[in-house]
């Protein structure tokens, strides 16, 4: 080769070997991490900008195109308390089990056993798990108009009916707003309803899943609990309110956060368009007609949370392929005949309305039925259309015709 060519092979393998990180730093230019602006920090650091900005968002509610180069130090400072949190509790747990097994290595709750090589993509589907639960959550709550109803209790059972009534002595007004929504609405007389704090949520939410026979992993329930203080400390900032601003509606305020470029925008907007034209149609009930009614909602309520099972298993691509890993699992385990000594030790609990069973054969029967109509079910949801959306295609549809016509009249013109 040429003495030019051999000159600039050598010239690039030094230039490669003097860049040591990827990102052209070269000794004349290297500086020290703490002499770096915040975004090559970031850079370096991924896992500290996903804390970082949960930490933010929660904080503020606010978007995370104004995440700010530098946060306030006392934010560090809770960062740092909310982490400690976390972490004695789950290294609690983690000693109870190293010490009683004597195994070599354990690794802590919710964590890989690999951190510093698989931590990104097991905290990546940590988190978009978490998402999926929190979408279906909202799905399931605008099914039946619950979502964004905050001035009115909702009802689908004969203890919420209940509970409800005892809220103000049965003087308030129960509403309804058609036969295909499985959802009374009370609200109570005097005062409207105030915005609950997070922590009371999620206190409420924790001893509803004790007193019906489930309870979350224990660190788990400390993140979520950690979540709702920090949550409820937006208060400082917002005038005693955490979500929503003075003079608006939870509705407002949650469009207000939603970003239009969010793929669900259209989705939510169409919704709350909806929302507001059942209200302005719902019809008030007496005290005998809502209680002429609750049977037939309570049996389609009940309906509704055994069908929530195949949607949730069946369309969430979060939740299906671990579904459907778990059922092959218990069905070889009692081809081998290995599921009742798993269901006598506790290591499996199968719950079925309430009840525990005890018996494989039941499990394994209760487990094939509902793979098999998991598929009907989800073919249900899927051919439902949203009126409002519906609408909106429509009225798209009309104009794109509308300009297409204007276009061709003044190229005829």
């Amino acid at each position: 080769e040429s003495k030019e060519y051999d000159a600039k092979q050598k010239a690039d393998l030094l230039k490669k070997w003097d860049a040591f990180d990827g990102r052209g730093t070269v000794r004349q230019n290297n500086k020290l991490l703490y002499q770096r602006p915040s975004y090559e920090y970031y850079d370096l650091y991924r896992g500290t900008l996903i804390e970082h900005m949960i930490f933010y968002l929660t904080k503020t509610g606010g978007d995370a195109r104004l995440f700010p180069e530098n946060m306030p130090v006392q934010w560090f400072a809770e960062i740092y308390d909310t982490r400690f949190k976390i972490y004695n509790v789950l290294q609690r747990r983690k000693r109870l089990e190293h010490e009683s097994t004597l195994k070599r290595a354990v690794h802590h709750d919710f964590h890989p056993e690999d951190l510093e090589h698989d931590g990104e993509g097991h905290f990546g589907k940590l988190i978009a798990r978490e998402t999926a639960v929190t979408e279906l959550t909202v799905g399931r709550l605008m099914g039946n108009y619950i979502l964004f109803s905050d001035a009115y209790i909702p009802v689908q059972s004969g203890m919420a009916f209940y509970r409800a009534v005892q809220s103000d002595g049965g003087k308030g007004t129960f509403y309804s707003l058609g036969g295909d929504v499985h959802c009374l609405f009370y609200k109570p007389a005097g005062e409207a309803l105030t915005m609950p704090d997070p922590k009371d949520c999620f206190t409420a939410l924790a001893d509803h899943a004790s007193m019906t026979g489930r309870r979350f992993e224990v660190g788990y329930a400390a993140a979520f609990e950690c979540f709702t203080d920090v949550l409820e400390s937006r208060k400082e900032g917002l005038g005693g309110s955490w979500f929503t601003a003075p003079g608006e509606t939870t509705a407002q305020a949650f469009m207000r956060r939603l970003k239009r470029s969010d793929p669900a925008y259209e989705i939510y907007s169409a919704y709350a368009a909806e929302h507001a034209e059942r209200w302005a149609g719902a019809k008030a009930l007496s005290m005998d007609e809502a209680l002429a009614q609750m049977p037939e909602v309570e049996r389609k309520y009940q309906l509704e949370c055994e069908e929530y099972g195949s949607v949730l298993f069946g369309l969430s691509d979060e939740f299906s392929a671990a579904g459907k890993l778990d059922a092959e699992q218990l069905a070889k385990l009692h081809d081998l005949g290995k599921l009742q000594p798993q269901l006598d030790s506790g290591a499996v609990v199968a719950i079925v309305d309430g009840a525990k069973v005890a018996k494989a054969e039941e499990v394994a029967k209760l487990v094939e039925g509902f793979e098999s109509s998991k598929d009907k079910a989800v073919d249900a949801v899927m051919a439902t259309k949203v009126t409002v959306l519906e609408k909106k295609k429509e009225i798209g549809s009309a104009r794109r015709r509308a300009a297409a016509s204007q276009m061709g009249e003044k190229r005829w013109e």
